[in-house]
């Protein structure tokens, strides 16, 4: 019999036990549901952007508090970083639409994603949906932004509204996640055109003065005095047995001396018209060290005279550019005679002919010399037609050479240190 009361207190006991143990669990199983459907209401609401989710009320008697209060902790730096992201943003549409440059960003599909106001103002169109709308302003307009390249600039002249733009463009790419955007910018430069070009005439214009008037003064001095040979004092002809011999004698030089200067002139206007008449390139591939080798060979008496060491430096044997040979020499032969004057009072005077690739893969010459160089105030008239520091210069070499490249659509620059180096490039 107390074996029996035993057993049944025992039972109780484990009974009991079991149905504690079922009932935390059930506890357990509902808190992690709980837990749980709140966790995946909190990663919706993140793809959702809301961060209005809170979790004030399970906090109170959770035994996750501590998880919930991570979450909410989360949810607050969302929040902010959301508030600071909108900021960011707002920041930077007012600066783009503040800035005086116009942008215009597009997808490869053509979509215009960025149109800011400074654009709007120089095309004088209100919206820009796609960029083939730009044809509708000026035909080609479209094609010439979608095969700009990153770091080439183009300069496109465009009417609008009987105003004439002179627009510089320039485009990057920027990837935003998987898809390639192209920003160009455009800006209106008409008056920095016109600066220059004002600037350039009158620059032109005092070496033209200078020019004639080196001819001009001697033939106004030597017809006053032929006509103080041939006339009285009060103007009227001198009879013929008036003249001396040597009054002949010197008439006669006067008449050289004015034929020799009124040849002198129409020589300098010849060279002018030379300048503005240019045959268009014939263009061809051609090796660019068989072209230095080429040079060195038609200098090579000057420059065994003046005991000058030219250094040739190609970074491919191969190296090719496509231009017109004649002009390329006539070039290269100028930069060249110029940089041999400049070595004159060098102790060990040197040219370097280099020629290498720039950072987009394009052909890049130098003509370089270890010379007295160009001094500053100078330096900004070296390429004005008919502008020289040598006695015996003509003044359209550099002239020349820079429109020659221009006709192959590149440049020629210059760079000097007086008593150091001067460098003249050529970029295609």
């Amino acid at each position: 019999m107390a074996a029996c009361v035993v057993w049944m207190r025992d039972y109780l006991i484990i009974f009991n036990i079991l149905g504690l143990l079922v009932i935390q669990v059930a506890l357990l199983v509902r808190s992690l549901n709980m837990l749980n459907n709140d966790l995946e209401s909190f990663f919706d609401a993140m793809r959702s952007n809301d961060s209005s989710l809170l979790f004030t009320h399970r906090k109170k008697n959770s035994a996750f508090i501590g998880l919930y209060q991570q979450l909410e902790n989360i949810n607050k730096n969302i929040q902010q970083i959301k508030i600071d992201n909108q900021n960011q943003n707002q920041f930077f549409k007012v600066l783009v639409e503040h800035v005086g440059v116009g942008l215009i960003a597009f997808n490869s599909e053509g979509k215009v994603t960025l149109y800011n106001r400074a654009a709007s103002e120089m095309l004088h169109k209100t919206h820009l949906f796609r960029i083939s709308e730009l044809d509708n302003i000026q035909p080609g307009l479209s094609t010439i932004l979608e095969e700009l390249q990153p770091s080439e600039q183009r300069l496109v002249s465009l009417y609008r509204h009987q105003e004439l733009l002179q627009l510089s463009f320039k485009s990057t790419w920027i990837k935003i996640l998987d898809e390639q955007i192209k920003l160009v910018s455009l800006q209106n430069i008409k008056n920095e055109l016109d600066e220059k070009e004002l600037e350039s005439w009158q620059k032109l214009i005092r070496v033209l003065t200078h020019e004639l008037m080196n001819s001009a003064g001697p033939m106004s001095s030597t017809i006053a005095t032929l006509n103080e040979f041939i006339t009285t004092a009060d103007g009227k002809p001198k009879e013929v047995a008036e003249l001396t011999d040597e009054m002949v004698e010197d008439i006669a030089t006067g008449l050289h001396i004015l034929e020799e200067r009124s040849i002198g002139m129409v020589e300098f206007v010849t060279r002018f018209r030379n300048l503005t008449i240019l045959p268009k390139p014939t263009f061809a591939t051609i090796n660019i060290a068989e072209l230095f080798a080429a040079i060195k060979v038609l200098m090579n008496e000057k420059l065994n005279q003046r005991s000058i060491e030219v250094e040739i430096k190609v970074s491919n044997d191969s190296a090719q550019v496509v231009a017109d040979r004649s002009m390329m020499e006539q070039i290269l032969l100028n930069l060249v005679s110029n940089a041999i004057y400049a070595l004159e009072e060098t102790e060990t005077p040197r040219i370097w002919l280099i020629a290498r690739l720039d950072e987009n893969k394009q052909p890049v010459v130098i003509v370089a010399d270890n010379g007295k160089g160009i001094a500053e105030e100078l330096q900004d008239k070296i390429f004005i037609p008919f502008f020289t520091t040598r006695n015996d210069g003509s003044g359209i070499g550099l002239s020349l050479s820079r429109q020659m490249m221009r006709l192959h659509g590149g440049t020629l620059t210059m760079t000097s240190t007086p008593g150091e180096m001067t460098v003249f490039t050529m970029k295609w």
